[in-house]
């Protein structure tokens, strides 16, 4: 029962407040823009709208370790793990500034699409190999710039919960572009929806590891950087789902 009043509430507030956060993102783009070439206010307005739906979630749980790992002045290709769209939301809880790097199917979800495109985020399309030279150029350019790069190295979101294959883009750029590597796994995402109901005790677990320094990343073919950072993440997720296990 409680689930079902969690997803009903979530719902109706959902839908009377997420246009209305996207239109605010959408001023202050507009109003902004020309002092704040980077973007950086609407990125912390999304952290802001992240927060909130977690805040109002009473019930859920947000756990979020390792932000000691975080040099705020460094830029990082950022490598996480994938289980939901929800996902995009719980990753806000990393302390720095970032572009996503998102499918161009993303860009057609409503609101979701517009946040996006407000942030000057990174498209590509899934195939596509002109697409993915450009995103591989237009990461190294926010790079040099100091703003990080999110992205998901296995390229779609996890089937069953386990982390899949990692592909090699993040792993190219963070070399390329001669930058540190910054592990993530999370959890709790995939198991917040059973398909009907939101579960309204869910937890969720983001766990910042230690960076790949620079120094290794360019010493390091990027078939090792890939085994590494996924047994990595791999062994966090286990310990995150054996944590969940414990608090049901």
């Amino acid at each position: 029962m409680l689930n079902k009043i969690y997803t009903i509430l979530f719902l109706i507030y959902f839908l009377v407040s997420a246009p209305v956060l996207v239109l605010v993102s959408a001023l202050l783009f507009v109003l902004l823009l020309p002092v704040d070439r980077k973007r950086k206010v609407q990125h912390l307005f999304s952290v802001f709208i992240a927060w909130q739906y977690f805040f109002l979630s009473p019930f859920c749980r947000v756990i979020v370790k390792g932000r000691e790992h975080v040099d705020r002045k460094q830029a990082y290709v950022i490598a996480s793990n994938h289980q939901s769209m929800l996902d995009i939301v719980l990753l806000y809880n990393v302390p720095l500034y970032f572009k996503w790097v998102s499918k161009k199917e993303v860009y057609r979800i409503p609101l979701v699409g517009q946040l996006l495109l407000l942030h000057g985020d990174v498209c590509i399309r899934r195939g596509d190999p002109k697409s993915a030279r450009k995103m591989l150029q237009d990461c190294a350019a926010f790079l040099r710039q100091g703003i990080s790069i999110m992205m998901f190295p296995e390229g779609t979101r996890s089937k069953y919960g386990q982390v899949g294959r990692f592909k090699e883009g993040a792993f190219t750029l963070a070399k390329s572009a001669g930058v540190p590597i910054l592990p993530v796994a999370i959890d709790g995402t995939r198991a917040f929806s059973n398909g009907r109901w939101l579960n309204a005790r869910q937890l969720f677990q983001v766990a910042i590891m230690p960076p790949i320094p620079t120094e290794e990343v360019a010493a390091t073919d990027i078939r090792t950087l890939q085994e590494k950072v996924h047994r990595m993440v791999c062994d966090e997720h286990s310990r995150m789902l054996a944590l969940s296990a414990q608090t049901s």
